[in-house]
């Protein structure tokens, strides 16, 4: 169980300066957002500068786009030469900016070669196996995505060989980047663009209203489809020009005539439902990241972007499968980490995870499950051979990982990510030392930070509370995120009706409960196992799903933690 934290106990003036009206609950979810008064929650639904940004404001892209502009010049094709390739990587940012470039690239008459690194033999980002095989293809332009800000000695090569590289990323960048033919990264010293959030996916867009713009046509919407599933799956902030892009392009994915989603909506049970942040962060990207867990990540790839109706319903297909095997192998290692962890005593600063029956593609799954679990840093690590593991790290509030390693960058034979997710490769004979260091590195920089889980309440509320008024009003706030996150909610001393086990294993608990004026169901993922059976009064902390079901809407309540009343 978790630590219960109500941000606003003390509801004395939370109405001062906001809209006359405002329920109670919605009153303290904009105080706990620092949003004060009625001009400040305009500025935050509707900003009053124009969206998107023009992308002439990040630093490299005039260079960038003049390069394009000379290679569809340039076309038709020679003699199998010019082509554009595209390295993307294998997450969902990777993939969806990878799917941008593809379609807005070929859309402006340019032939394109897409390559994804596979997750084990080659890693994340641009490498000396996707040059050499772009090269092979009659490749003379390279466009990044999500990657290759820290890649001087790929980008070198390929310069030795002829091929220029334009490099859109959004990882911080290194003392001395590569000599690229432009870099687009809101991160690299000295650029103004107003916004510093956007993902890898976001970055490509932006690549492509640029050149949309430079030849005067207005940019497909089916673009921003697949810039909103890169935003809201590579949890960057929803806020500003993430919340505009993100908006816009959930409408899109709503009335999607791309026949790989169409194919994945169908299997996936989501045909006719309203699609919104959840809907992308727990049922499509799931789907689209299982191919570069379990098998290939260009077969999500080709998912986005046929417009063949068979091939889209034999990939969406093989993506239900994959997922589902990635969804029973995290369980099977998780469940054994949990008894393995439980037993330490003391809990370390710093949790190591290794197990027989790990792989690359669920490692950083096992990790997040078990920061979120225990409220430590964490990595798992999985052999690949050659005496060499591959490890993903996810961290807590506090412990920024990707400093961390960079201090054991000594031991790694290579290493990256953000504050709060990173990855290596490390050999067999560090793992030990590694761990010492981590631990002690995360015992220096935890001990004034209070660990354990704990959730921030935004305000407790009555079920009978929760009218179609209210939902209205919080479909407001939406799209909901990283940034943004969907309101938390409390509601004490609640009557247990019914509790029962769902799921293929039984893993979910499915409750009815009852405040005494009304009665709603709960979901509680993956936590049957936790729930006492003899439960009749219980504390729930939830936020709220609205569905649709047979033309009706169905409110649900998402629990995050219950304890006992």
């Amino acid at each position: 169980m978790k630590q219960w934290k109500l941000k606003s106990k003390n509801l004395e003036g939370i109405f001062d300066g906001l809209p006359e009206g405002l329920p109670a609950a919605a009153a303290s979810i904009l105080r706990s957002r620092d949003i004060c008064s009625a001009k400040e929650l305009q500025l935050f639904l509707q900003p009053p500068h124009r969206l998107p940004y023009c992308p002439l404001r990040l630093s490299g892209m005039e260079a960038a786009l003049q390069r394009l502009g000379k290679a569809i010049n340039d076309a038709p094709i020679t003699a199998g030469r010019g082509k554009v390739g595209i390295v993307g990587d294998f997450d969902v940012d990777g993939i969806s900016g990878a799917a941008i470039l593809v379609e807005g690239l070929q859309d402006c008459g340019l032939q394109v070669e897409a390559y994804l690194p596979h997750r084990v033999s080659e890693g994340h980002g641009l490498s000396v196996e996707a040059v050499d095989f772009l090269e092979g293809q009659g490749v003379e332009l390279i466009v990044t995505v999500d990657c290759g800000v820290s890649s001087n000695a790929e980008v070198e090569r390929a310069r030795q060989m002829g091929i220029d590289v334009i490099i859109t990323d959004h990882h911080i960048p290194p003392d001395n980047p590569p000599q690229a033919t432009a870099i687009i990264n809101p991160c690299i010293p000295g650029d103004e663009y107003p916004f510093p959030h956007l993902c890898g996916a976001g970055l490509a867009f932006k690549l492509m209203q640029g050149l949309y713009q430079l030849q005067g046509r207005a940019m497909p919407p089916a673009l921003l489809e697949l810039v909103a599933l890169g935003t809201i799956a590579d949890l960057v902030p929803l806020i500003d020009e993430n919340r505009y892009l993100v908006r816009e392009g959930l409408k899109e994915l709503g009335r999607t005539r791309r026949p790989g989603l169409r194919a994945m909506y169908r299997l996936a049970g989501l045909a006719e439902k309203p699609v919104n942040t959840d809907t992308v962060s727990f049922q499509i990207a799931p789907r689209l990241n299982a191919a570069g867990r379990m098998g290939h990540a260009y077969d999500s790839l080709r998912l986005l972007t046929t417009n063949c109706p068979r091939e889209a319903d034999a990939l969406a297909f093989q993506l239900e499968n994959q997922n589902r095997e990635r969804q029973d192998l995290t369980r099977r290692v998780f469940s054994r980490t949990l008894a393995f962890v439980e037993d330490l005593d003391p809990l370390p600063s710093f949790i190591t995870i290794t197990d027989p029956e790990l792989t690359p593609g669920v490692a950083g799954l096992v990790a997040g499950r078990v920061a979120e679990a225990f409220g430590r840093p964490a990595v798992a690590m999985a052999s690949v051979g050659d005496g060499n593991l591959i490890g993903s790290g996810r961290s807590v509030p506090g412990f920024n990982l990707i400093a961390a390693l960079n201090e054991c960058a000594d031991l790694l034979l290579r290493h990256g990510g953000h504050p709060q997710a990173a990855g290596f490769t490390i050999n067999g004979e560090n793992v030990s030392t590694l761990n010492t260091r981590l631990t002690a590195i995360a015992t220096n920089q935890l001990a004034s930070v209070q660990t354990g889980n704990g959730l921030e309440i935004d305000a407790e509320i009555r079920l009978a509370d929760l009218n179609p008024q209210f939902l209205d009003w919080l479909k407001e706030l939406e799209p909901c995120g990283a940034g943004n996150p969907k309101p938390l909610f409390m509601t004490p001393d609640l009557t247990v009706i019914q509790a029962w086990e769902i799921g293929d294993s039984g893993q979910h608990l499915k409750l009815l409960v009852s405040d005494g004026r009304r009665k709603l169901p709960a979901l509680a993922f993956y936590r049957a196992e936790e729930w006492p059976s003899a439960a009749q009064k219980v504390d729930l902390a939830f936020t709220l799903s609205l569905d649709r079901w047979r033309g009706n809407d169905r409110l649900s309540l998402i629990v995050e933690d219950f304890r006992a009343h």
